[in-house]
């Protein structure tokens, strides 16, 4: 008796390549990347004018309920 196994092997389907680094910011383009930088020296802005020392950001961190 002969065995009807076919000596061919099917080809194993590729795995899609992962990009080497993973970088959230690799997604988005430059004008998006320009936003949010606007957007942090905004922020950066706003918290030293209202807390112009370090001194008044320490007291209002502390009010704030956790």
């Amino acid at each position: 008796m002969t065995s009807s196994k076919s000596s061919v092997l099917s080809p194993r389907p590729l795995q899609p390549t992962k990009p080497a680094n993973l970088w959230v910011s690799d997604q988005l383009t430059k004008s998006e990347i320009a936003l949010l930088r606007q957007g942090k020296r905004s922020i950066a802005d706003y918290v030293q004018r209202e807390f112009p020392d370090r001194e008044a950001l320490r007291r209002a961190c502390k009010q704030i309920p956790s």
